[in-house]
């Protein structure tokens, strides 16, 4: 019995020491304050370069490469009315190939929320740029001049509320980046 439990405790002994520890990945603020740290088993949300949104938890890092598992759910039609359906698959990307993380709390399920970060940009686009060609189109149509009847006033007022939400759009993405206000430090732990 002895004997046993010995072989049992020396065999669990030696899986823990010759057990590969797992690198990790680490966003820091360019004055090294660490942002955020993924790591297997840890949920991360990021699109890569070419615009693929990743949402899943990182089953392995290794290699420069991380392995995501993502899970989607959807309904489907059955006979006797609809079901959740899961699907579930693994991808692997290396690290250097992430253009975003979505780390923060503006973030939720890889998407911004809120009135401000969202709608609020969109809004003064469309809306200064919606008066502005309204405003042309209505001066062709009855044949006056730009300069007539003081139009050029709300018209340059409707030029710098639509610049106003290009530049907070613009903003917004360029903070967001890897390389703009944090950069990727890859951690190597495995020999």
């Amino acid at each position: 019995m002895k004997q046993a439990l010995l072989l049992i405790l020396l065999v669990s002994l030696a899986e823990v020491t010759l057990s590969q520890p797992s690198d990790f990945i680490v966003l820091k603020k360019h004055n090294n304050r660490t942002l955020k740290t993924y790591y297997p088993g840890a949920f991360i949300s990021a699109v890569t370069h070419n615009g693929f949104t990743i949402n899943g938890y990182i089953k392995e890092i290794r290699h420069d490469s991380i392995i995501i598992q993502q899970q989607e759910r959807q309904l489907k039609a059955t006979d006797f009315g609809t079901t959740l359906d899961t699907m579930a698959y693994t991808i692997g990307l290396d690290y250097r190939e992430i253009k975003k993380f979505q780390f923060t709390r503006q973030y939720t399920w890889g998407r911004k929320k809120g009135f401000a970060q969202v709608t609020l940009p969109a809004l003064m686009k469309v809306g200064g740029l919606g008066f502005i060609f309204l405003e042309l189109v209505n001066t062709a149509y009855r044949k006056e001049s730009v300069s007539a009847n003081n139009k050029v006033v709300p018209l340059t007022i409707a030029a710098g509320v639509a610049a106003t939400g290009f530049a907070i759009t613009y903003f917004q993405n360029r903070a967001d980046k890897a390389g703009g206000k944090y950069k990727v430090v890859y951690v190597k732990n495995s020999p």
